[in-house]
């Protein structure tokens, strides 16, 4: 068995079906992750011609099924890594004009199912000694917005959790890794910010360099 497999949430397209090409590239196993079941196809067809194996797991996050289904593939193949990816966006509105609904949906989304999973996962690396996670946030995980409340509160914590994390797994052998990217160009509306592919890039770059624990990734300044 290939002891190099990631799984990526939030990869059937945009970024993180980026970071599945990329990683399938360099003979990693991929397991896919998200809620479309055409892009998930496209996708492990697309690895499938890099020459590894491809598992989809079609689900939502905030449904603990989907966080069983996950954890008992990412045990199954053996993962060294987790690339917690998927992410809800907010409505430029003020607080008072966000819908509960909306609240609950980029909670849970952002943060309470990247640590569900991320405690799973976490267990199996304990297990094994080794393995990297890889938390992608945002910039908004790192300075208030105005209108962008809930989401930075999302943010915010997922970086607390991170860094946090950091501290508890240095003697376990486990690596956490933070990524904060500026815009990527993942909507077509999108008129400003990086490409998918060389946002991916960067990530795979960081995430090679051992040394490396938090990345800044804005393509109006330089990037650690």
């Amino acid at each position: 068995m290939n002891n190099k497999a990631v799984l990526i949430t939030g990869s059937s397209k945009g970024l993180g079906k980026e970071l599945a090409l990329i990683f399938a590239s360099y003979g990693y196993d991929i397991i896919l992750h998200g809620r479309d079941t055409a892009d998930l196809t496209m996708i492990k067809e697309k690895v499938f011609k890099k020459k590894v194996s491809c598992s989809i797991v079609k689900g939502d996050l905030r449904v603990n099924k989907t966080i069983r289904e996950l954890f008992r593939i990412a045990k199954e193949k053996n993962i060294s890594l987790l690339i917690n990816n998927a992410g809800s966006h907010c409505p430029h509105l003020p607080l008072e004009k966000i819908k509960d609904n909306q609240i609950n949906e980029i909670l849970i989304t952002n943060l309470v199912a990247p640590i569900r999973l991320t405690k799973r996962i976490y267990s199996l690396f304990l297990n094994k000694g080794y393995g990297t996670i890889i938390n992608i946030n945002s910039l908004s995980g790192l300075k208030p917005q105005k209108l962008r409340s809930i989401y930075c509160a999302s943010k915010w914590g997922l970086r607390g959790f991170t860094d946090s994390l950091k501290l508890e797994s240095q003697k376990a052998g486990i690596r956490i890794l933070g990524i904060y990217p500026g815009r990527i160009k993942t909507k077509p509306h999108f008129t400003f910010g990086m490409k998918p592919r060389q946002a991916a890039q960067k990530i795979y770059a960081a995430y090679k360099n051992s040394e490396i624990n938090e990345v800044i990734i804005d393509k109006r300044c330089k990037t650690a």
